[in-house]
């Protein structure tokens, strides 16, 4: 339904536009779902967020809604605008472009609400490009991004680090510990625009070293140290592995993607379930380096370029920081996979540095995973760069 319609007026009322709930939430949807078919179509629109929840209330009159309405109406009238109302009250017109009366109609406004500068209260925006820009206004508006539901930070405990005796026995306990109560699966999945449901393609499978490290060495902080960290994961990993090379649980492992350091996969657990995997097992299993091994060891790391090219499992380089994706030399993330961290600030910030970022990604976009994809922005963004393999909590609510 056009949002400037006429709505009765309630008995005795004054005949101000009156806010229609469930309507906003059919308008959210909309909007959001005609961000994702410009994406998938590439068809270009012009789009005007009227941000009036930043109006403050004391200076929020029921007449605000009324003019604002007024001077976008004419921006509706001669071209195939549409006007969209989110929860909040926030108002969202779409034009094809190039946009002269959306422009027009931006003016009149920056006129019309001079409390807030029209850089910020009446921001506008390009899709398909910013896409992922405005499914994130769309959250914002649904309650969805909420920081509760976001993963806290962790803090610093103040706890001191584990002594060399206390890290010796909890080595010892690694040894021989079930680690069934402290892995943790995440699954990986392909989502293409068009796709009615995601598709599975692995599950991730790690340690969770801070419910460990917990377990292990109560009353000490283990990130305090670092060293002493990648020692504690050292151990986790080659547990994990251990108890993977058992023949039942190697012949159930499946399509698994296991995030390893670069010394737990020159371990002799790791070659040991690499034996017990066979070449059909080998051939569902991805491996994931982080980046940091990478730049501590090279040649290391091209060793086992060779060895995983020669037993048939893929490889990936995990979380590498944006930056050094362009220190990279041509040709070093070739046959590699690559897990990208998605962060809010890809969707801002800089314009130099997102496209440095995005001439940094492999031109074979298939080999890219975004990691971290909590938010239909993710999606977006990943989509408009080619991606459409991803780990997050929006796939996984799916």
């Amino acid at each position: 339904m056009n949002a400037l319609a006429p709505r009765p007026p309630r008995p005795g009322a004054a005949a101000e536009p009156a806010w229609d709930g469930a309507a906003a939430l059919r308008d959210a949807m909309a909007l959001a779902a005609l961000a994702r078919d410009c994406v998938l179509s590439g068809v270009e629109r012009r789009v005007l967020h009227v941000r009036l929840s930043l109006i403050p209330a004391r200076l929020r009159e029921p007449r605000h809604a009324r003019l604002v309405r007024e001077a976008l109406e004419p921006l509706l009238r001669p071209t195939r605008a549409r006007l969209y109302e989110l929860p909040g009250g926030d108002l969202v017109a779409l034009a094809p472009p190039p946009g002269e009366h959306l422009e027009q109609a931006r003016r009149g406004l920056a006129r019309l609400l001079p409390e807030i500068p029209a850089e910020t209260l009446l921001p506008v925006l390009r899709l398909p490009a910013e896409a992922a820009r405005l499914l994130t206004l769309v959250e914002a508006a649904l309650g969805l991004d909420d920081p509760a539901a976001e993963p806290p930070e962790p803090a610093p405990s103040g706890l001191p680090p584990p002594h060399a005796a206390e890290m010796d026995a909890a080595g010892r306990a690694l040894a021989t510990a079930n680690l069934a109560a402290f892995l943790r699966r995440q699954g990986l999945w392909r989502l293409a625009p068009g796709d009615a449901e995601p598709t599975p393609l692995w599950t991730e499978q790690r340690p969770f070293l801070p419910d460990l490290a917990a377990a292990l060495l109560p009353g000490r902080d283990i990130a305090a140290a670092p060293s002493l960290a990648r020692r504690f994961r050292h151990a986790a990993e080659r547990r994990m592995l251990a108890e993977l090379a058992h023949p039942q649980e190697a012949r159930a492992l499946g399509d698994a993607c296991l995030p390893l350091s670069l010394a737990s996969v020159m371990e002799t657990e790791f070659l040991r379930l690499d034996t017990m995997l066979g070449p059909v097992g080998r051939a569902r299993l991805l491996v994931c380096i982080p980046a940091a091994d990478l730049l501590a060891d090279a040649a290391g790391f091209a060793l086992l370029r060779r060895l995983a090219e020669a037993r048939g499992w893929a490889l990936a380089l995990d979380e590498p920081e944006p930056a050094l994706l362009g220190l990279l030399r041509p040709g070093a993330l070739e046959g590699l996979s690559l897990r990208l961290r998605f962060g809010p600030a890809m969707l801002g910030g800089d314009p130099e540095a997102r496209a440095r970022l995005d001439a940094a990604l492999p031109e074979d976009r298939a080999r890219v995973i975004l990691i971290g994809a909590d938010s239909p922005a993710a999606i977006a963004w990943g989509w408009q760069r080619g991606i459409t393999r991803f780990m997050g909590r929006v796939l996984e609510g799916r």
